[in-house]
């Protein structure tokens, strides 16, 4: 069902937060990302992976976010839906490359590419003007062992 598809695409862009302080479950970063991706992976079409890839950005910074809850009210939705449009050509990405049974060279270029979107995402998301650097997945790596 297309309605049980969003709402496990929020649920899987809402678990990299895990990672951050508050479980402070750090290791959870290398890991979290991976029911996103194959839940984009899966999409029909480009645009339902890129329709996953916004309802996933949503999720986490709703999840990322939560404590703007009392002061932003119900307008946390907004930014969240607004800003998760980031996400969309990441996910666009995601299943170009590993969708259906990639080869060696695309998965390759995936190695590289999907994480490389992933931090032009958090390079835009960081501007001033869009929240300011807030809630990267690197940031919850502090606790980590070096």
């Amino acid at each position: 069902c297309i309605r049980d598809r969003g709402a496990a695409a929020l649920l899987a862009g809402a678990l990299p937060a895990l990672a951050f302080p508050a479980p402070s479950l750090w290791w959870l970063a290398y890991i979290a990302l991976v029911p996103w991706l194959l839940l984009i992976r899966s999409a029909g079409t480009g645009r339902r992976a890129a329709l996953d890839g916004w309802l996933g950005g949503a999720g986490f910074l709703l999840a990322v976010h939560h404590w703007l809850l009392p002061s932003l009210h119900v307008f946390i939705l907004v930014l969240a839906a607004l800003l998760g449009v980031l996400w969309a050509p990441w996910g666009w990405l995601v299943r170009r490359l590993l969708g259906g049974a990639p080869g060696t060279g695309t998965v390759a270029a995936a190695l590289v590419l999907v994480p490389s979107g992933w931090l032009m995402v958090e390079l835009v998301r960081s501007w001033q003007y869009l929240g300011g650097p807030w809630g990267l997945l690197g940031a919850s790596q502090w606790q980590g062992g070096a």
